[in-house]
């Protein structure tokens, strides 16, 4: 399956769950879209093509004989100068498109993460009566790191390996009742690996960075 096929497939997808979302998103369990986001995730990773009868590219070659697609392929041939071959013919100028939009996209990422994980590395460690109790009741084979900083409004969850929650420096540590809420959601994403799952999407939107449902 070529990456045009592959990208419009799972553009596809994305707009049907799109659409699926907004109409069904109060009726139906909450974990059915993170299974089919990853569907569509690996329809525009994974390379790999089943065959359907319901498939349009099924329905293109019944309608075409085989004898009429000889045909057009050898006239096609017949048409090239003999000198040139019909790999030299075709240029790869759509290909070489492609890898400079995917490595500038893939740069802008790498400079953006750096960026952040510099100021990130500016916060503070958290160490207080409150924060050591969460993490002793919270424990994972990876070790949680909780720090603070005043370069953010709201929480959030970084590293995979070393994952850790970065806290607002306004942070109020004595309303334990409220951090148990907070604290809890940064932990659902560091059990589920979502900053794995991140940097696949990443992946997703630096390969089909051409495709609008991607984005």
């Amino acid at each position: 399956m070529s990456l045009l096929q592959m990208s419009l497939a799972g553009g596809v997808m994305i707009l049907v769950i799109t659409v699926i979302r907004a109409l069904a998103m109060d009726h139906v369990p909450k974990r059915t879209f993170p299974v089919l986001w990853g569907i569509a995730l690996f329809r525009l990773l994974i390379p790999l093509s089943l065959p359907s009868a319901l498939s349009i590219y099924s329905l293109l070659a019944r309608r075409a004989p085989a004898a009429a697609v000889s045909a057009v392929l050898a006239g096609q041939a017949a048409a090239l100068p003999q000198s040139v071959s019909v790999s030299e013919a075709a240029l790869p100028v759509g290909s070489i498109i492609w890898a400079v939009g995917t490595a500038l996209c893939a740069v802008t990422f790498a400079v953006a993460y750096r960026n952040c994980y510099r100021e990130f590395q500016m916060s503070l460690p958290v160490e207080n009566d409150a924060s050591r109790r969460w993490l002793q009741a919270h424990p994972l084979r990876r070790t949680i790191t909780l720090r603070q900083t005043d370069r953010i409004s709201s929480p959030l969850t970084f590293g995979l390996l070393h994952p850790v929650i970065l806290m607002p420096k306004e942070t109020d540590w004595d309303d334990e009742a409220s951090l148990q809420f907070v604290l809890e959601h940064e932990f659902v994403h560091i059990r589920r690996l979502d900053t794995a799952a991140k940097l696949l999407l990443i992946t997703a939107v630096c390969v089909h960075w051409f495709n609008p449902a991607v984005w």
